[in-house]
């Protein structure tokens, strides 16, 4: 399978105003692949913002074998550590996750794998990848879930296609002191269902998330970076200190 290393970048919104945004990047060596992460949002709870980021880091051999993953989420929320790390060989293969929060032991958990796992936002890169995209197609897979810490054993099927105009490029107003669509272009993506984190998630040939609608609510749409990030920054107070250094938002490649 080739995988083309590119950075994308996404808005994220609910009810129509931005709410956060994210980053997804994947990086390919001779020997790996490497796919990382990032959210930032501040969602209204009542009178107050809830905040909180997280950052994620897996790799992957060149045929698509996880071989571990580190998720740090912090903020608002009570912060935490998921490390994971597959043991083994052919099938007898283990994934060994470890949780680690403030001021308790780290816990520990294992699983058998069967054949391929992912994580969430690279489990679409099979499908995609194997073959010619095809309305019907299917292909079964483990993804690893990090809010239950389970493997959910899914059948990933393409439904139907269409086409996006993407915002690819972004120039500053001078009258609103703002970033604003510059370029777009025309992208054909596929929605893809069975077991990915997303009520509805559309999805390029390569398997990259195109736009999506959480279970919450919050829509996620590919963009450019400054329209992505620094929109939203203009319009955000700092993120408060959490208990483990921060992480900053990915810069742009």
């Amino acid at each position: 399978m080739r995988v083309s290393p590119e950075t994308y970048y996404y808005r994220l919104d609910q009810r129509g105003t931005q709410v956060g945004a994210g980053s997804s990047a994947i990086d390919t060596t001779t020997t790996r692949l490497i796919a990382t992460d990032f959210v930032r949002l501040a969602m209204p709870w009542g009178k107050d913002t809830s905040r909180y980021q997280a950052r994620s880091e897996a790799r992957f051999t060149r045929a698509l074998s996880l071989q571990d993953f580190l998720l740090k989420v912090e903020g608002d929320l009570a912060p935490y550590l998921l490390r994971g790390v597959v043991q083994g060989e052919g099938k007898s293969r283990t994934l060994q996750v470890t949780t680690e929060t403030l001021k308790r032991h780290p816990a520990a958990s294992e699983y058998d794998i069967a054949g391929l796992v992912f994580v969430p936002t690279t489990a679409p890169l099979p499908l995609m990848l194997g073959k010619e995209p095809k309305t019907g197609s299917t292909l079964q897979i483990g993804i690893f879930d990090p809010v239950s810490r389970s493997i959910r054993n899914s059948t990933l099927r393409i439904e139907k296609d269409s086409l996006f105009m993407l915002t690819d490029s972004a120039s500053l107003d001078s009258a609103s002191g703002r970033w604003v669509k510059a370029h777009q272009d025309t992208v054909r993506g596929w929605q893809i269902s069975g077991g990915v984190p997303m009520s509805e998630m559309w999805v390029d040939a390569s398997g990259r998330m195109i736009a999506a609608t959480a279970p919450s609510g919050i829509s996620v749409l590919r963009t450019a970076f400054e329209i992505a990030f620094e929109n939203w920054r203009l319009d955000q107070s700092p993120l408060p200190p959490a208990h483990t250094a921060a992480t900053p938002a990915p810069t742009r490649r």
